[in-house]
C-alpha cells in the first residue's frame, strides 16, 4: 500500500537535513522564507524534469521560456547537467538558452518600435562596431559583465542599415558564446552529489 504523498515542503526540508554542513543550506531550509520557497520550486520543477517521461522536452521549453524573461540560467544549467548528464544536458541548455535568446530578439524587435524603446546606455559604446563587425561585437557583448536582458533586448533595439538586422550573426554569438559556458555548467551539475547541493551554491 502506497504512502501519503507528503507536503512538499517537508519533503524539502527532509532532503536538506542530511546535510546541513553544505554552504547556506541552513538558509535555504529554515532562515530565509523566500530562499525556501525558491529551492522548493527548483528542486520540484527538476524533480519533474527528471521523472516525467517527456521530461527533457518539457526543460528545453521551461529554459527557453526562462531566457525569454532574463531570469538566471546558470542554476538551470547546472541542474540540468546533474539530472540529465553532461551530454544532454549541455545540448539541451545551450539550444534552449539559444532559442530563448532568439525569442527575446523577436519580441525586441516587435515591440521596441510600437513602445519606444531605446538602446541602453551600456551598449552605446558598441554601437559603431556592431555595424561594422557585428558579430564580433556580439560575442563581446555576450561576454560582457552585464545582464542578460541588456544583452538580448539591448541588441534587440541597435539600428542597423536599411532596417536590415543580421539575425544570423545574432545567432551564431549566442551560440558560440554560450557553448562553453554550457559545457562547463553541465560538467559541474554531472559532478555535484545532489540537487540541494547545486540550488545551495548556485540559485
Amino acid at each position: 500500500m502506497s504512502h501519503p504523498k507528503k507536503n512538499l515542503m517537508a519533503q524539502t526540508i527532509e532532503m536538506i537535513e542530511p546535510i546541513d554542513e553544505l554552504p547556506g543550506i541552513s538558509d535555504i531550509a529554515v532562515n530565509s522564507t523566500v530562499a525556501s520557497g525558491k529551492a522548493v520550486f527548483l528542486l520540484s520543477i527538476f524533480e519533474f524534469f527528471k521523472d516525467h517521461p517527456y521530461g527533457y522536452f518539457a526543460f528545453l521549453f521551461f529554459l527557453t521560456i526562462w531566457t525569454v524573461l532574463a531570469l538566471p540560467v546558470t542554476p538551470m544549467e547546472v541542474c540540468a547537467g546533474f539530472v540529465f548528464g553532461p551530454v544532454w544536458g549541455t545540448v539541451g541548455s545551450l539550444a534552449a538558452k539559444t532559442l530563448g535568446c532568439l525569442g527575446a530578439l523577436t519580441i525586441g524587435r516587435l515591440l521596441g518600435r510600437t513602445r519606444g524603446w531605446k538602446v541602453p546606455e551600456a551598449l552605446d559604446k558598441y554601437l559603431t562596431a556592431l555595424r561594422t563587425r557585428p558579430l564580433r561585437a556580439m560575442c563581446v557583448i555576450r561576454v560582457a559583465p552585464l545582464p542578460l536582458g541588456v544583452k538580448n533586448y539591448g541588441l534587440s533595439l541597435v539600428p542597423f542599415p536599411n532596417d536590415k538586422y543580421p539575425v544570423t550573426k545574432y545567432f551564431w554569438s549566442c551560440f558560440l558564446v554560450g557553448l562553453p559556458f554550457s559545457i562547463v555548467w553541465g560538467l559541474t551539475g554531472h559532478g555535484a552529489s545532489s540537487l540541494i547541493e547545486i540550488i545551495s551554491k548556485y540559485a
